[in-house]
Order: C-alpha cells, then structure tokens, then sequence
C-alpha cells in the first residue's frame, strides 16, 4: 500500500473515532432530556418523528451539494457546525417549550444522520482502498462511540444537560480540524457539472432502486429492534441497567467483523454478506419470539456481532456500486435518507399496529419473517 493511500486510512480512522465520540454526546441522550424536562410519551414521540423527517430532506440535498461543488469536506464540516449550534440551543433550554424543542431536536437527530451519510460517502469516495477497508474504518466509530456514551453520562452527571453542548462543541472542533489535513473526496468530473434533473438517473436505474429498497426492508427489521424488542423486554420485567447494558453489549460485539470487513469483503463479496447479513436477522427475531426471559433476549441479541456490521458495509458498498460516478455523494445520502429515515417512521408506527392486533411474540416473528422478501428481492437484483 503506497504512504499516501495508508495517509488516507490512517486519517479516516482517527476522523470516525473522533467524531462518533463527539457524535455520541448529543444523540445518545436526546430521549433521557426529554423525559428529565418533563414530556409525556405521546410528546416525546411527536418530537423525535421530526428527526426522521428532517434526515430525509436533510439528506436528499447534502448529497447533491456535494457532487454539485466537487467537495464532500465542506459540506461534511458546515453539517458539523449547525450540528453544534443546534445542540447547543437544544440542550440549554430545560425548561418545557414544545415547539423550541421540536424543532431543535429535530434538527440534531437530522443532522446527525445526515452527517453520519457525508462521512460514510466521503471515506467511499476517498480512494479504492478505503472503500475496501471500510469496514475497519467505521470499525473506530464503534469504537469512539463506546467511549462516547459514558463520557456524555458523565458530563450530564456532574455538570447537567446544559453542559452538553458545550462539551460536545469543544469535541467538535477537534473533529473539524482533523478534516483540515485530510484528502477531499475524488469527484467523476463532468463537462456540463451537475444538476438536479440528474438525480433522476438514479431513479431510472432499477438495480439502485432494488437495492434501497432491500436495505429499507432491512432498517424496518433492525429498526423494531429498538422498539419491540425493548418492549418485550420491559413486559418481561427488565429493569433500565439491564437494558442499557444490552446496548453497551451489543456496541462491543460488533467490533470484530467491522475489522475483518475487507478481508469478508475480498472474499465472499458484498451481495453474499448482505444475504447473509439478512438470514440471520430472520433468525434473531425468530428466537426473540421464542424466548420468554430477559437474559435470554439479551443473549439472542448477540447476534448483533454479525447483523449489523455486515448490513452496515453492505449497504454502502452495494449502493456505491448502483451509483453513476459523478453521483456517489447523491446516491449514497439519498439511499440513506430513504432507507433510513423512511425506516424510522414506519417502523414505531408498524410495530405498535401489529402488538396491538397479534401480541409481541408474533410481531417480532413477522419482523423476522419479513427478511424473506428482502431476500427475494436481492435474487431479482442479481439477474438484472
């Protein structure tokens, strides 16, 4: 590997471990400061649906900016900045102001989707190597993220909410100055630029289109996950240490396939890992039905080690492969903005629905089940 390119490697795992702790501060606490100012459930869940909202549009013009201007660097640290100022704002209210709120949070849940999206499109665009060692890069995200959350505990512990986003934007600026001695994204270059009306090219292309929807599929699963799941264990008497402690679990089973994410890569391919990845979804949910205590469930949720890291890289890899060159940045936030903002509104929706006409060990099993689809539509993905 030349020094440049091992540069470039070597930079995007100190910009993930770095910005995911940062990351982790705002987002991993957005629900607990809803309930420690005082909302209800219907309120919290009003004001955390405007953060899928605001990643789907948010997202489906970072992208485009992006490739517009030949720059995935500017647009990532401008994302950052609002990011902070939102944070900021959001946490330095205590006091119940519905409305302030709504918008705020909705901006930071966005916003931290959306930059999450410039990240990941910028690291794929990087170079060929980084886009094979993904993997191990986003593998320093986890990373930073487990050290992340007890730092943002900590912080809310000893000094209050309000000083959260002031944390966070000193982290920030650790973050930004990092991006300032880093190679930008390689653009396709085009002689007429690009414009809107492209975008419609990746609408037109059935394969882009097959792929989004088998990882929207997919985010539903994972997505209920968060709801039905944690429902499930709190019917089964759960206390919140034990639920937190499955996510600080799970955070940690995932590190080793994010390492080995190239070497899987190289040797099965992408459209091998996803269906994998998804088979054993099926699987999870099918024992989450099954099983009927809740250290069972934390056990079955395990298998996060290989869910989620091999649907992670999947989808980037697999998007990247659908996208015109000179619509990576586009492809990859639009996909996100679909797939994963979309997600997060039907799936509460979904999963309430169905708990409350079928119960939560069949709903769990349906979720599971649902896998099968995505399946079907990767095996008509592939003859296209």
């Amino acid at each position: 590997m030349k020094p440049k390119l091992k540069k470039n490697i070597l930079m995007l795992c100190l910009l993930y471990f770095v910005s995911f702790i940062s990351f982790a501060l705002p987002y991993g606490y957005m629900q607990t400061f809803l309930v420690y100012v005082g909302y209800d459930v219907v309120e919290r869940g009003i004001i955390l649906s405007g953060c899928a909202v605001v990643a789907i549009l948010v997202q489906f013009f970072a992208g485009y900016l992006c490739d517009k201007y030949k720059t995935d660097k500017v647009f990532y640290n401008l994302i950052v900045i609002l990011f902070v100022i939102s944070t900021y704002v959001m946490y330095r209210v205590t006091e119940m102001n519905f409305f302030l709120h709504l918008i705020f949070i909705s901006l930071v849940g966005g916003l931290f989707r959306t930059v999450m999206a410039v990240q990941d499109a910028w690291c794929l665009e990087t170079d060929d190597d980084c886009k094979n060692n993904y993997g191990p890069i986003r593998a320093f995200g986890a990373v930073g993220w487990m050290i992340g959350s007890p730092l943002g505990a900590w912080v809310i512990e000893q000094y209050g909410y309000p000083s959260l986003g002031l944390v966070f934007a000193v982290l920030s600026i650790f973050n930004v100055a990092i991006t300032f001695f880093m190679q930008d994204a390689i653009k396709q270059e085009k002689k007429e630029g690009i414009h809107f009306s492209d975008l419609k090219k990746l609408v037109a292309d059935k394969r882009y289109v097959i792929i989004v929807l088998i990882f929207l599929i997919i985010n539903i699963i994972a997505t209920a996950d968060t709801y039905t799941m944690v429902d499930k264990m709190l019917v089964l008497g759960a206390d919140e240490g034990m639920i937190g402690a499955r996510w600080s679990i799970q955070a940690f089973t995932e590190l080793p396939l994010f390492f080995a994410g190239g070497y899987l890569l190289k040797k099965f391919g992408d459209y091998r890992l996803m269906i994998f990845g998804t088979v054993m979804y099926i699987i999870r949910f099918l024992l989450y039905a099954v099983v009927q205590s809740p250290e069972m469930l934390i056990a079955v949720s395990l298998l996060q080690c290989v869910t989620y890291p091999l649907i992670m890289i999947t989808s980037k890899t697999l998007v990247d492969d659908t996208t015109p060159p000179e619509l990576r940045a586009s492809g990859q936030t639009i996909a996100s903005a679909f797939y994963v903002g979309v997600s997060l509104l039907i799936a509460p929706v979904l999963s309430g629905i169905l708990a409350d006409a079928f119960g939560l060990d069949l709903t769990l099993a349906i979720f599971g089940l649902s896998g099968v689809l995505a399946i079907a539509l990767g095996s008509v993905y592939k003859k296209i």
